[in-house]
């Protein structure tokens, strides 16, 4: 039996989109289906609660993370001054036999203990604009420092593994493909009853594209607005947009947009969604719309497929690797091109039922049992 520790320190439900369905999924599975080994959750007074489902079968180690606390404030003083990660020094002492950090935001300096981490993407090496200089800097020196200091590295797709091949020169054999998976409250919904309450409910009367992705600037929502323009000028498109997620700072910017092209009737933003209804509203649309600019990996396309919805896509870093050829794709630099895609399928029936059927063969390869024992099989190989 081994002891096994996932890192919680940087977890913050809510506000990490893809990469907490990930942790959230991993962790369930593994303490509930791995009775070989040990499994301890170092988590911090604000996520302690976020596993209780599962408490009773791993063990706990809670850091005091208020802002105030005196824990905290030591930490930092210790980090800054005597270059100690006190968080790091704890975790070494506690003798496990491997330590996994689930997050690409890591800090890691000479771990005693063997280490896991995954990546999930380096936006920032990519598309820099998109970030603060500091950031930049920041993200870049942490990230280049886990690839050297971890013992081996989980990667979300072949996507995220080249870019850490080409721009941090990781050995090829240093780092894991995994994929995620999709949970099976994503699937095709039959009681269409039930869905025209959820459609009245949400106010939903005419058939529309969904796009849900937090407002983060490579997420390219302002494309998106300006390829919906053009499918009401050129196309006579006669449905709606609907967005969800979470607000980020960009989310001025889009509300201004949506103002400045006319748009207010044509779009709907939902905000952030509990996650029981993001399967409702993939099988209220007519067609999933996921014109990102970068991804790791891609959840809505996956989540989409699952259920039965449409899916028309970037034809850009890890998307067509997932969504293979059960989706429709265009370049997402252009708004010509999104609007084109769109058009040549919506009125189209017979190719939209061809790829709903696709796409929900397609989502079955990508299960969390798989993701859970390829990333077992690692441990097992890692761990001292």
């Amino acid at each position: 039996m081994k002891n096994i520790g996932i890192s919680l320190v940087d977890f913050t439900p809510g506000r990490m989109g893809g990469v907490e369905t990930y942790v959230r999924n991993l962790v369930s599975w593994l303490a509930v289906n791995d009775y070989e080994n040990r499994y301890t959750l170092i988590c911090t007074d604000h996520n302690v609660g976020y596993f209780d489902a599962i408490i009773d079968r791993v063990e706990t180690l809670v850091f005091k993370n208020d802002k105030n606390s005196p824990g905290r404030l030591l930490r930092s003083l210790a980090r800054k001054i005597l270059r100690v990660d006190m968080v790091q020094v704890d975790i070494d002492r506690l003798g496990l036999d491997l330590l996994h950090n689930p997050f690409t935001s890591v800090r890691c300096s000479k771990f005693k203990t063997p280490l896991i981490v995954t990546f999930h993407d380096i936006q920032h090496h990519y598309y820099p604009e998109f970030f603060k200089a500091k950031d930049v800097r920041g993200r870049d020196r942490v990230y280049r420092k886990a690839t050297v200091e971890a013992n081996k590295i989980i990667a979300d797709s072949h996507h995220t593994k080249q870019t850490l091949i080409d721009s941090y020169k990781v050995p090829d054999d240093h780092i894991n493909v995994v994929h995620l998976g999709v949970g099976s409250e994503y699937r095709k919904i039959d009681d269409q009853t039930f869905l025209d309450l959820e459609r009245a409910n949400l106010g939903l009367t005419k058939p529309f594209l969904y796009y849900p992705a937090a407002t983060w600037l490579h997420k390219n929502h302002i494309n998106l607005l300006r390829a919906v323009t053009i499918l009401k000028s050129h196309y006579h498109f006669d449905g709606d947009l609907v967005l969800t997620g979470v607000a980020t700072s960009a989310k001025d910017s889009l509300m201004t947009k949506i103002l400045e092209l006319g748009l207010q009737d044509s779009v709907h933003i939902l905000g952030y969604l509990p996650y029981d209804k993001l399967p409702v509203i993939y099988n209220l649309a007519r067609m999933m719309v996921f014109p990102s600019l970068f991804e790791g990996f891609g959840f809505p396309a996956l989540e989409a497929m699952a259920c039965g919805c449409p899916v028309v896509c970037s034809n850009v870093t890890s998307l067509p690797e997932v969504a293979g050829d059960a989706a429709g794709y265009f370049d997402p630099t252009s708004p010509e091109n999104i609007a084109a895609c769109i058009n040549m399928l919506w009125h189209n029936d017979d190719a939209l039922q061809i790829m709903r059927e696709a796409g929900i063969d397609r989502a079955k390869r990508f299960t969390w049992e798989k993701t859970a024992r390829l990333t077992r099989e690692i441990y097992m190989q890692t761990a001292q």
